[in-house]
């Protein structure tokens, strides 16, 4: 016999009052905490967007490496772009906050190793992993979190960055292969009980408006039906071809676009390009 509908309702009560409401995975970037009333809600799809060299994936890094080393969470970042070493080479710039030319010097003069100690030692304590080999089909997910994985191994966070590079099922356009691949993502972080991160990149139609808007988004429609929160990400001065070399910080602002538990909002960080990091700007900035 069924279970009585009342009785399965009043049990999940009890159990959200016993609790402290939703469950909720921390950032561990205190701005981007609060507009999302705590962090990342496991079974939800954020989607983070923005222009190519918008410093999205740097975003994106930083927060799974928080999550990761200050969290405690489970997180696993699936390049479709980027290299695993590279990856790793901006995950140190960000850990140590030092620019790349400086890691350089640290290798040249045999020094890097002993330097990279306390990123190695965050390492071994926690559960970061790194693939870049892997399309994200859903094929691939399915393999990734059936293959052996232990409920209290799988990932809490997964990172797909970004989802343009995403191999889509044919005989269908675009925009419908994409609208079906993020109902699977969707039914991925319900059954695992994990949050996704998912890159997107901006339409570069887009790119002489004064702010982010959902439709810059490429197949906007898709993502934004399917998403439970969208973000939408503006970096100052996004045409300067020097930007990455420079040591002074720049205005990088969030937009929360799309929100299904809270209001809409918008923070500025400083990034700072050159070590791939961004820090919350001091009450005297501007």
């Amino acid at each position: 016999m069924a279970p009585k509908v009342e009785s399965h309702v009043k049990d999940l009560a009890l159990a959200y009052l016993a609790g402290d409401g939703l469950p909720v995975f921390p950032t561990g970037l205190p701005l981007l905490d609060r507009a999302l009333n705590g962090g990342f809600v496991p079974g939800s799809i954020y989607v983070l967007g923005g222009f190519p060299g918008s410093g999205k994936t740097s975003y994106a890094l930083s927060i799974a490496r928080r999550m990761a080393f200050d969290g405690g969470r489970r997180v696993l970042y699936l390049s479709l772009e980027m290299s695993a070493r590279e990856l790793i080479e901006r995950a140190l710039c960000q850990f140590t906050f030092q620019p790349e030319t400086v890691l350089q010097a640290l290798r040249a003069e045999g020094r890097l190793a002993e330097a990279a100690q306390p990123f190695l030692a965050c390492c071994e304590r926690s559960s970061f992993k790194i693939e870049d080999g892997l399309a994200a089909t859903k094929a691939d997910l399915m393999v990734l979190l059936e293959d052996g994985v232990s409920e209290d191994a799988a990932p809490e966070l997964l990172v797909i960055d970004h989802i343009q590079h995403q191999v889509l099922a044919e005989g269908l356009s675009r925009a419908d292969a994409l609208a079906n691949y993020m109902a699977d993502l969707k039914a991925i972080a319900k059954r695992y009980h994990l949050a996704i991160l998912a890159c997107s990149q901006f339409n570069r139609s887009g790119r002489n408006e004064k702010k982010a808007q959902l439709w810059h988004l490429k197949s906007s429609g898709a993502l934004e039906e399917v998403a439970d929160c969208v973000l939408l990400c503006d970096k100052a001065n996004l045409d300067d071809l020097n930007l990455r070399a420079q040591a002074e910080p720049t205005e990088f602002t969030v937009r929360v676009a799309k929100h299904r538990r809270g209001p809409l909002s918008e923070f500025t960080l400083l990034f700072h390009p050159d070590r791939y990091e961004f820090v919350q700007p001091p009450a005297t900035w501007r």
